[in-house]
C-alpha cells in the first residue's frame, strides 16, 4: 500500500463547535478512507449536520483539526473556493438558481471556479446529468422538475466539480416519500463507484445497504460506530437500540 493510499480522504481530530455557551460538537475524531461511505445517524440535535457543515467550513470549528487528503483545511487563510471545489455538498433543499436552466446551474461554478470554457463546461454538465438520469432536462428550468429531480440536479452539480469527498445532509428529507427512491438510487450508485461519502441520513435501509460504516451521534459525541450492516442489525448499546426502534 502506498502512502497516498494509506492516507485518509478525510480526517477529523478533536473537532469542537460551540454556539455561544452551547457546545454542539464535543471533541469528535474520525477518519474516512478513500472510497468509503460513512453514514452519520442519531436523533435530531445530536450535531450531525453541524459536523458536516464544519467539514466544508460553512461552520468554522471552535477548535480541532480537519484534513482532506492530508491537507489541513482548518489552517488560517485557507482558500475557501479551492476547498469547496474539493468537497461537494448536497443539502436538504436544492439551492438551485430558479432563473437559470439546469445546464447553467451546473456550468456556473465550472466556468467561474474551475475556469473551464463554455464548451468544456457544457460537456461536463451533460455527462453528470446523464449520470443521474436527467440528460433530457438540461434546458429546462428547475421549476419544471419534481423535487426528486431537482435534488438529482444538485448532486450532478456537486459531482461536476470533481470533489474528493461528497457530503450529503439529509438529502431526501425534504422530498415526498415517492420521490426518495430515485435520489437514494443515485447515492447508492455513487457509493458503488468508490466515491468517498459522508452522509447524514435517517434512511436506515440506505445506511445498511450502501454504507461501509455507521457513526451514531448523540449530544455532540460519537456514541457507537462500526460496520454498517452489523451495527444496524445488532447494535451494541442500549441507546442505539432505542434509537433504531423509533426510526425503523
Amino acid at each position: 500500500m502506498t502512502a497516498q493510499q494509506a492516507r485518509p480522504a478525510l480526517e477529523l481530530v478533536d473537532v469542537r463547535k460551540s454556539f455561544g455557551p452551547v457546545e454542539v460538537l464535543k471533541g469528535i475524531s474520525a477518519q474516512v478512507a478513500p472510497g468509503e461511505t460513512v453514514c452519520l445517524v442519531g436523533p435530531s440535535g445530536s450535531g450531525k449536520s453541524t459536523l458536516l457543515r464544519c467539514v466544508n467550513l460553512l461552520e468554522v470549528p471552535t477548535s480541532g483539526t480537519i484534513r482532506v487528503e492530508g491537507e489541513e483545511i482548518t489552517a488560517p487563510q485557507v482558500d475557501l473556493n479551492a476547498l469547496r471545489a474539493r468537497i461537494g455538498m448536497v443539502f436538504q433543499h436544492f439551492h438551485l438558481f430558479p432563473h437559470l436552466t439546469v445546464r447553467r446551474n451546473i456550468t456556473l461554478a465550472l466556468t467561474r471556479v474551475r475556469k473551464l470554457d463554455k464548451d468544456q463546461a457544457d460537456e461536463v454538465a451533460e455527462l453528470q446529468l446523464s449520470r443521474v438520469g436527467l440528460g433530457q432536462f438540461a434546458d429546462r428550468r428547475p421549476a419544471a422538475l419534481s423535487g426528486g429531480q431537482q435534488q438529482r440536479v444538485a448532486i450532478a452539480r456537486a459531482l461536476a466539480m470533481e470533489p474528493t469527498v461528497m457530503l450529503f445532509d439529509e438529502a431526501t428529507s425534504a422530498l415526498d416519500p415517492e420521490l426518495v427512491k430515485g435520489v437514494l438510487a443515485v447515492m447508492r450508485d455513487l457509493a458503488g463507484t468508490g466515491m468517498t461519502m459522508l452522509v447524514v441520513t435517517h434512511e436506515m435501509g440506505f445506511a445498511k445497504e450502501a454504507a461501509d460504516r455507521v457513526m451514531f451521534l448523540e449530544s455532540g459525541q460519537v456514541v457507537e460506530e462500526g460496520n454498517a450492516h452489523e451495527l444496524l442489525t445488532d447494535p451494541r448499546t442500549d441507546r442505539l437500540r432505542r434509537f433504531l426502534s423509533q426510526v425503523l
